[in-house]
């Protein structure tokens, strides 16, 4: 394959790319990315430094929450002091990459160039790789390590701005002479896009409800024998006669009328993080597992769970604030990934503007540290 045609193949994956329609947050799904690659190439090449691209489908591995096994194919090219002729190097990787927790240093609203979300990771994995270089060619066994960031700026088609810096090794006797191992650094930049549905398991099909009575409650006059009807339409419990909101979907909760009313907001008891930080305890998702399914079960689209964050009164307002979005924001991408509708959920950091009980104790201030959930309407 020439370096022109691997360009080529290239452009029509990132052109295939911007064809996929994702309605959901960009994590926790298959996705394919394109990056622009400069490396810092081995000096006992005596070529100018690399430039080319990393093509990749990576794939989440669902026994993990933040693992994903990734599939790669880089392709670079670099001009040879010598002679000024070009070198080539083409790896197919296959890497782990470890997603830690997201990070916001800036605003405190939705994802956008303002107030990115940052996804920090590191990966580490093995490749082949094909190196050509002063007019010998061979396949050698290499290794890669590194680090970068998935970055949610806004994006349309939920995509997010990948950045990466990766060390690639290789045992080499072939091409470059005297020298049996190279060491190169690639510092990537590009997109990544997720594919939902792509893997998962069709959802199974309700059964079909029975038919509705045409008159669910019947009056009758035991002197003229005349039969009233009321009917519930729509199954929320209040007769049409005295429902003032008719049409509530299923799973609304209502009130006398008929109306949808807002819930109080419920502690998820056990939900911890570790110290200073957004990362949450192996624990706490055990408990989170059981939240995904019951909130899963929810069947209206105009129910909406807002996920709260509260701290103690230590630290500084800002600080606090920062960190309860942080952890909101962390609860909420954990129960998108068991399966919740990212439509139906919202964090909101509260810092310690909510607390519990005074934080003159322990006791007190763990109390005030805190996750509610809070179930409004749209």
């Amino acid at each position: 394959m020439t370096f022109k045609t691997s360009w080529a193949l290239a452009g029509l994956a990132l052109i295939a790319t911007g064809a996929v329609t994702a309605s959901e947050q960009g994590l926790g799904y298959p996705y394919v990315g394109g990056n622009f690659v400069y490396e810092l190439s081995d000096g006992d090449r005596n070529s100018d430094d690399g430039i080319g691209f990393h093509l990749t489908f990576g794939l989440p591995v669902r026994v993990f929450d933040d693992v994903d096994v990734e599939f790669g194919y880089s392709a670079l090219q670099r001009d040879r002091d010598i002679d000024g002729r070009t070198d080539y190097t083409r790896t197919i990787h296959a890497d782990f990459l470890y997603r830690f927790a997201q990070q916001r240093f800036l605003g405190d609203g939705s994802p956008g160039f303002g107030s990115p979300v940052l996804y920090p990771f590191g990966l580490a994995g093995l490749g082949l790789v094909e190196e050509d270089a002063a007019g010998s060619s061979g396949y050698h066994l290499g290794a890669s390590l590194g680090g970068g960031a998935l970055i949610d700026v806004g994006l349309p088609y939920d995509s997010l701005v990948r950045t990466e810096l990766r060390a690639l090794y290789q045992r080499n006797d072939d091409t470059v002479p005297g020298n049996s191992s190279i060491l190169d650094f690639r510092v990537m930049v590009g997109l990544q896009l997720p594919i939902p549905g792509f893997g998962d398991a069709p959802a199974a099909m309700p059964p079909p409800a029975p038919p509705r009575p045409s008159c669910e409650v019947a009056v009758v006059d035991p002197v003229t024998g005349r039969t009233d009807c009321d009917t519930d339409s729509d199954g929320d419990g209040v007769f049409d006669s005295l429902d003032q909101c008719p049409g509530s979907l299923p799973g609304a909760v209502v009130d006398a009328t008929g109306c949808p009313v807002e819930l109080a907001p419920q502690v998820i008891r056990g939900v911890n993080f570790e110290f200073d930080s957004a990362v949450l305890t192996a624990e706490s998702k055990e408990i989170l597992k059981d939240t995904a399914t019951a909130l899963k079960s929810m069947s209206d689209p105009n129910l909406l769970v807002e996920i709260g964050g509260h701290t103690d009164g230590q630290g500084s307002e800002s600080y606090n604030r920062r960190l309860s979005q942080a952890r909101a924001e962390s609860v909420r991408q954990y129960l998108i990934v068991r399966g919740v509708p990212p439509d139906q959920l919202t964090a909101k950091g509260y810092g310690a503007s909510q607390p519990l009980t005074d934080n003159d104790s322990e006791e007190g201030r763990a109390e005030n540290r805190r996750v509610e959930f809070r179930i409004v309407l749209r």
